[in-house]
């Protein structure tokens, strides 16, 4: 190559160059859709106690068992149960139809205090029925129906020590509900 081939291909690439710098770039340009679900308020009515009722303790150990699914109380080892009201505990889980729902209560036994005292039993094997369902743990998802409404009841078993202290005992327990 001569010389001034080289000063008109040098010439020529600048020009190239320079060409490619002013036109425009490559551009891409997309829609998307944007969504969002309005839930109802979710709600949990407690429509009736845990109660085990009345109990003649015994000189050994016992339980009172109440099913969540069909309400009925047993009892074991040294412990006798005898009249007087008894229950499940109930409730109405209430939000958006066929929303799914996480249920949860924490920890997972209860202990109840015998009244202007110090003394305390514990309610383990703690489950919970759902619309009539079998017996569950508590911890788990569970999808409201189409009426939006989730009757649902929590029942467990009663740990009774020997020679109990005589008294009424109470306690409380939380169950919480929230949308996944």
């Amino acid at each position: 190559m001569t010389g001034n081939s080289l000063r008109a291909l040098a010439s020529a690439c600048a020009a190239l160059a320079a060409l490619g710098n002013a036109l425009p770039a490559e551009a891409g340009t997309q829609q998307a859709t944007v969504r969002t679900r309005i839930r109802g308020a979710l709600t949990i009515t407690n429509t009736s106690p845990l109660d085990f009722g009345n109990i003649i303790r015994g000189t050994t150990a016992g339980t009172v068992t109440i099913n969540a699914q069909t309400g009925v109380r047993t009892s074991t080892g040294g412990v006798t149960v005898v009249g007087g009201a008894f229950g499940r505990a109930q409730f109405n889980a209430s939000g958006t139809p066929n929303a799914v729902t996480t249920f949860s209560m924490t920890p997972g036994t209860i202990t109840v205090r015998r009244v202007s005292g110090t003394e305390t039993m514990t309610i383990n094997v703690v489950r919970l029925s759902a619309n009539g369902g079998a017996p569950q743990t508590i911890n788990r998802n569970r999808t409201l129906p189409a009426s939006g409404v989730l009757p649902f009841a929590i029942a467990g078993r009663l740990n009774v020590r020997p020679n109990q202290v005589p008294g009424t005992y109470a306690g409380t327990f939380t169950i919480t509900v929230n949308y996944q």
